[in-house]
């Protein structure tokens, strides 16, 4: 009779296992192996909140294209194992502050191509394990450094094509492990001089597509690991001497596409790592370069690495009108005026 019992008691907590196991919200896709399970839902325009019923064993999720405009606290409720959660493309306008608050092994959120303006100051406080936060595509206009408060596991942070004007100069003082940081194609005009003074680790920064226009002398001082550096699209029309000193590990530098007439005397001497991994590494092309004297220094550079630059023949004068359109690695001294 007891073995009758163990077996019956078996059976049903099978079938009780194998019950909560394949089921799926309406509208999704779900996946299941012994430590991944996935579910999907995407594409899926009559879905305009979270789908209920979620396996509480998830451990990616993804919902994108969809129609729900706003995450509430009961959302994600009880999923303890949630590691990725794939959020772009949908309508969301507005986060509840405690959405994430069981969410502790959360190490991807991806809110891409969104339409939030603003997010609750503790939003991410219970995402403490969070590696990658992405916020590209939104209608962010400032950034409140309470949202990274906690944060210190952050590794790639991305902001990118939002509405940003101005960063406070805290903004990313706890981000000490961040490796990658994405600021493209904002509408910043400057940058606090102390704005990445916290973060040692960083070897990837993007300032490409924005509106600056000068730098204070120390902006990266203290980004001593940094590895690629973008400032393309900008309308930088001058860099104050020694700017790029401390970043002995720079392997890329891209200054395209601002307004540049001239360089400071030895602004390139220290960055002996420019294009150790792809032989290029720097690129200077689309700027209005003025050939006087002021830019002897740039000549007598190109002359001992031309190799390392993108797009060489394209590095023309601008002024004076005698040498409009000729190429700086072809110039003279006398051509020079010095």
């Amino acid at each position: 009779m007891d073995v009758l019992k163990i077996t019956v008691v078996l059976i049903l907590s099978y079938f009780s296992f194998s019950s909560s196991v394949t089921n799926c919200p309406n509208y999704c896709t779900c996946y299941f192996s012994s430590n991944i399970t996935s579910v999907t839902c995407v594409s899926v325009e009559s879905l305009f909140n979270i789908p209920k019923n979620i396996p509480t064993q998830t451990t990616i999720m993804s919902i994108e294209f969809t129609n729900i405009s706003a995450l509430t606290d009961k959302d994600f409720v009880g999923l303890f194992q949630l590691r990725e959660l794939h959020l772009s493309s949908n309508l969301l306008e507005n986060i509840s502050s405690g959405v994430l608050k069981e969410v502790h092994q959360l190490r991807i959120l991806d809110l891409t191509n969104n339409l939030l303006t603003t997010l609750p100051p503790n939003v991410f406080s219970t995402a403490f394990n969070l590696a990658s936060l992405i916020l590209q595509g939104n209608r962010l206009q400032t950034v409140n450094p309470s949202w990274f408060c906690q944060l210190q596991s952050l590794e790639w942070l991305d902001l990118s094509s939002n509405m940003l004007t101005s960063l406070l100069p805290n903004t990313f003082h706890n981000l000490t492990n961040l490796l990658i940081l994405d600021l493209s194609s904002n509408e910043l005009e400057y940058l606090p001089a102390n704005l990445f003074n916290k973060m040692p680790n960083l070897e990837r920064l993007n300032l490409g597509e924005n509106q600056l226009t000068v730098f204070a002398p120390a902006t990266f001082d203290h980004v001593i690991n940094l590895k690629y550096l973008f400032l393309n699209c900008n309308k930088i029309g001058k860099i104050p001497e020694g700017l790029f000193n401390k970043l002995l590990q720079l392997d890329t530098l891209d200054l395209s596409d601002n307004k540049l007439t001239s360089l400071p005397q030895r602004i390139f001497d220290n960055l002996l790592q420019l294009g150790a991994k792809w032989d290029q590494g720097l690129d200077l092309s689309e700027n209005p370069w003025i050939c006087s004297c002021d830019l002897k220094y740039l000549w007598q550079w190109l002359a001992v690495n031309s190799e390392k630059v993108y797009f060489l023949n394209t590095l023309v004068c601008a002024k004076p009108e005698a040498l409009r359109g000729k190429e700086i690695k072809l110039l003279s001294e006398e051509e020079l005026r010095c």
